[in-house]
């Protein structure tokens, strides 16, 4: 795991703000939300950047798909039809694809990519349960792609069922061993689950088959957060931005490691690329207006607690907040 575990966290942001003086009730409680936001998986990217990875490549002869096992007969029309639906879905006629998926099962209800590919519409659409049905249905039908199990994994861990989750990524695994989405994904459910060091190691595995991938050093940032290795964590972040600078959710949870590191330039300056990267997050606009808070920027940051409170986030809505617009400019 590198150097991580010898880290003694001694740039925690409450080490910080008590060797400055700032043990107050106030400081305590914003010092507080920060930590109470990574250890409720506010760092969201670990669902953003892990999931965006369902594989709706069709089949082989349709997409190019190499994980399907053995040979594979395809009949003409229903390969049409799970052409058509990818096609509609890339165009973004999600409903039309679909309906498009609907009449590829029905045309062969034994054909387990035509349950995957509806699976994954039905995803895609927030149908969790309906995504699952038909992720389980073409596992059934075909137990031998590794894919499908990935996929089912993936729609248990969106549905917060992380011990399902771990159990289909197994099996995954136990398919293609070699597989960086299924270990970025069990990775995801053992975080879940409390299991951090066995998350660390499926990560590390991944990135040994892809130093490359940003997502795999931002969901190690998420553990590496919780286990308050803010250090380190930032420095994941650091590389995945070098690596993929167009995630806004990397810039998101970078703001709020450097927030916990006292580095509060930094956090806002994160905060705001994020946002002009087109991330809708009223905890992110909280968070950046709690930054401008520090840096002295009443103005700025009454704006954005304004902004984040009409758009329902309750914290934002709190009269102390006001009082952390003057108080906590003093740092």
């Amino acid at each position: 795991y590198g150097d991580w575990s010898s880290d003694v966290c001694s740039s925690d942001l409450l080490t910080i703000w008590f060797s400055q003086g700032n043990s107050t009730p106030l400081y305590l409680a914003v010092y507080g939300e920060l930590r109470r936001q990574v250890s409720e998986d506010r760092m969201s990217m670990t669902a953003r950047l892990a999931l965006p990875a369902w594989m709706l490549c069709a089949c082989a002869v349709v997409a190019g798909c190499s994980t399907l096992t053995g040979p594979v007969v395809l009949e003409a029309s229903s390969t049409d039809l799970i052409a058509q639906c990818q096609r509609e879905f890339e165009q973004g006629k999600a409903a039309q694809a679909l309906a498009t998926a609907a009449v590829a099962v029905q045309q062969n209800p034994t054909r387990a990519e035509a349950w995957n590919t509806r699976g994954f519409i039905y995803a895609s659409l927030g149908l969790k349960n309906e995504a699952i049905q038909d992720f389980s249905e073409a596992i059934r039908l075909n137990q031998s792609v590794a894919r499908y199990q990935n996929n089912l994994g993936i729609a248990y861990l969106e549905s917060d069922r992380p011990d399902l989750a771990l159990h289909a990524f197994n099996a995954a695994l136990q398919q293609e061993s070699h597989s960086i989405q299924a270990l970025k994904h069990r990775a995801m459910a053992r975080k879940r689950l409390g299991k951090l060091d066995e998350a660390l190691q499926d990560l590390s595995s991944a990135m040994a088959l892809n130093e490359h991938d940003a997502t795999l050093y931002a969901n190690r940032a998420v553990i590496l957060a919780l286990r308050q290795h803010y250090a380190d964590a930032h420095q994941d972040l650091d590389r995945a931005a070098s690596l993929d600078p167009k995630l806004p959710e990397v810039y998101r949870s970078r703001g709020l490691v450097s927030m916990l590191l006292g580095r509060f330039e930094e956090a806002e300056e994160d905060f705001s690329h994020a946002l002009a990267l087109g991330v809708a997050d009223t905890t992110l606009i909280y968070n950046r207006g709690v930054a401008r808070s520090i840096l002295g920027d009443a103005d700025g940051a009454t704006a954005d607690y304004v902004r984040a409170c009409q758009d329902g986030y309750l914290p934002a809505c709190e009269p102390r907040r006001v009082v952390a617009t003057q108080s906590l400019s003093a740092l």
